[in-house]
């Protein structure tokens, strides 16, 4: 679709604050360069731009400002839209070149800062939340066969019509005015799996450790003080170790806060099950470093649900992320700006559970020195394959049968189970019927991925551009902090270290240990992370970051549900379908099945977003689904009615 002039012009509206003659503050956006052509509006953090910046000087680029973010300006004149593959960090902005009529907008590797986009009455509109389209006029409408096939999570699709999402590791491009197309700049890669890897393992731990100490660095240069979400997990446990070490050998400091004392954030679930916050609190013992938790009882859960929603704009399967949203509420409040995080290691170094059926799938190959009998492999494929409740005991609430049309997709995407949990997270058993006569029955579709790869890495490069990108970065990333106007920061985003350990072979993430006989997860983070953890999470096996799903009949959550998903706010939504919706409150909470809750939550969600976004009620467009050939001698036409 073709946008007008003034369309790309009013996306960056260009405005300068002077005093005596120039610019003085050094946060005033847009951006411009000497000649007021190019214009930039940037947000997120840029690593090593000091560096970048006094290169770009000595090319004889002049600054106008000393924020990190006007390097965009003077990187894109200097290389181009090659620019982005010289920026470290987290980010989202568009720039505008007037001399040759050029847009875009871009986006950092991972995904970490969202951003929209959709054309409204002819005009481009851009936003890193959908909801700042509504005063434009927009209205939103659901896109359905998105949501049925997991489009929102899998490809640029939203649950809106008609929005897109700049993909991570791409940039939106528009020229002469012309047609929008998105083009990729950087994508996770693994080695060809018959390769074999001649490093020894104490080689590869060492590389691990310096380049995450080296991501922790640089992502403590802040002018706010810096915090930590600390969960009783590995994780966020070695960034935290990894600071106090820096701090005490290298003298670094928490941003603009020059004490060593280290201020943790942690969450408390009421439930003992779920509650990782007393192994937080011994790690922070461990460290001499200051914990504040927030407490979340179902109280808060109630409480919250309706803003934490919103705030991340689409369907979540569990309340961790209103665990978070209250965690960054805390954060703003004790007046820390800045926390870095533990988001991502999960996806680099294999910590879900649901891994171990793809790292038994195949032989690694790249290495040779790997302590796994060929039997015992076979065995566990099998096991796992062939869905024994008890081969992953930790996922027993997320567990689901694929469904028969999962047999295709999982053909395309190297045999991976990943199609499994997107079976499990869609709303597809709660909709109405019309909807799939209209949109067909399917399963999620993937991107490309390479069979030269491992299936142990198809999986985390699956999990990486599906879950982590679209879920995990949002409602439990940027979304929820931001809401709180907290930034967050996490190193095992670093594209230098991701590339490093993408070259690392399979068996060294999920080891398989002939002493215990058992896969130990993450074994060569945990390696590189012995020297700045406790003995008890070096030996900890893995435990989701998930919210309980247990609550009280007739208490708040509950009260909140039945007024929430009732049979005029699910009907008012349109594509869903009451009849099988209306038992979930009774069937998840009182009578406690544990994938009915989830499926519960999803369903308040998509009412909650109906309301606050006023969407349009979806309704069937085609009354008449019946394709009928029509015998016409004359023309031998084809009629559809």
């Amino acid at each position: 679709m073709s946008l007008t002039k003034a369309s790309i012009l009013s996306s960056i509206v260009v405005q300068m604050e002077e005093g005596n003659g120039s610019v003085t503050i050094a946060e005033s956006q847009p951006f411009h360069d000497t000649e007021s052509t190019v214009h930039a509006v940037v947000t997120g953090e840029f690593y090593d731009y000091k560096t970048v910046r006094d290169d770009l000087i000595q090319r004889g680029y002049t600054f106008q400002s000393l924020c990190d973010s006007e390097i965009v300006i003077a990187l894109y004149k200097e290389y181009g839209v090659s620019f982005l593959s010289h920026l470290r960090g987290e980010f989202s902005g568009c720039l505008y070149d007037s001399k040759c009529q050029f847009f875009m907008a871009f986006k950092d590797r991972y995904g970490v800062k969202p951003l929209f986009y959709t054309i409204h009455d002819g005009r481009l509109l851009i936003a890193s939340e959908m909801k700042a389209f509504l005063p434009f006029g927009w209205r939103a409408e659901w896109d359905v066969q998105s949501m049925l096939e997991q489009g929102w999570l899998g490809d640029s699709r939203t649950i809106f019509q008609g929005v897109q999402k700049v993909l991570p590791g791409h940039y939106l491009a528009v020229q002469s005015f012309g047609t929008i197309t998105q083009h990729e700049y950087w994508d996770i890669e693994y080695k060809d799996k018959h390769k074999i890897d001649t490093r020894s393992q104490e080689e590869l731990v060492e590389g691990v450790r310096d380049r995450l100490l080296d991501a922790v660095r640089v992502r403590l240069r802040a002018d706010v003080p810096v915090g930590i979400f600390l969960s009783g997990g590995l994780d966020s446990s070695v960034v935290a170790g990894m600071i106090k070490h820096l701090i005490i050998n290298e003298g670094a400091t928490l941003g603009s806060d020059r004490t060593d004392r280290i201020n943790c954030f942690s969450i408390k679930f009421m439930d003992e099950e779920y509650d990782e916050e007393p192994i937080a609190r011994r790690t922070a013992e461990w460290l001499g470093v200051k914990e504040h938790v927030v407490e979340m009882d179902e109280e808060k859960f109630a409480e919250y649900f309706e803003d934490a929603t919103w705030i991340c704009e689409h369907t979540i399967l569990d309340l961790n992320y209103i665990g978070k949203f209250a965690l960054s509420k805390l954060t703003r409040e004790t007046n820390v700006k800045v926390v870095l995080t533990g988001e991502g290691s999960d996806e680099h170094f294999a910590g879900y559970g649901d891994l171990l059926g793809d790292m038994v799938r195949e032989p690694d190959y790249a290495w040779p020195k790997n302590d796994l009998p060929e039997e015992q492999r076979i065995k566990h494929f099998e096991r796992i394959e062939y869905r024994d409740p008890n081969a992953v005991p930790s996922l027993k609430a997320f567990r689901t049968t694929d469904p028969e049309s999962a047999k295709w997709p999982r053909k395309q995407i190297n045999n991976v189970g990943f199609v499994s949990f997107l079976s499990f997270a869609g709303i597809d058993g709660q909709v109405a019927d019309w909807s799939r006569q209209e949109f067909g029955v399917s399963d999620a579709r993937t991107a490309t991925v390479h069979t030269k790869w491992h299936p142990l890495h198809t999986a985390l490069y699956i999990w990486s551009r599906f879950f982590m990108s679209n879920v995990l970065l949002t409602a439990l990333g940027d979304r929820v902090e931001m809401a709180h106007s907290i930034e967050g920061r996490q190193p095992f985003l670093d594209h230098q270290l991701t590339e490093y350990i993408n070259a690392i072979p399979p068996s060294l993430k999920l080891k398989w240990e002939a002493s215990t006989q058992s896969f130990n997860e993450k074994w060569i983070l945990k390696e590189a992370a012995k020297p700045f953890i406790t003995d008890e999470l070096y030996n900890r096996r893995k435990h989701p970051f998930t919210a309980p799903v247990r609550w009280k009949a007739n208490g708040p959550l509950y009260k909140f549900f039945a007024k929430t998903v009732t049979r005029e706010n699910v009907e008012r939504v349109g594509f869903l379908a009451w009849g099988r919706c209306k038992n979930l409150l009774e069937e998840g909470i009182v009578m406690g099945d544990a994938q009915k809750v989830r499926k519960l939550y999803m369903v308040a969600q998509l009412v909650i977003l109906s309301q606050r976004f006023k969407v349009k009620k979806s309704e069937p467009e085609y009354l008449v689904t019946e394709i009928q050939g029509h015998d016409n001698a004359s023309n031998g036409s084809l009629t559809v009615y």
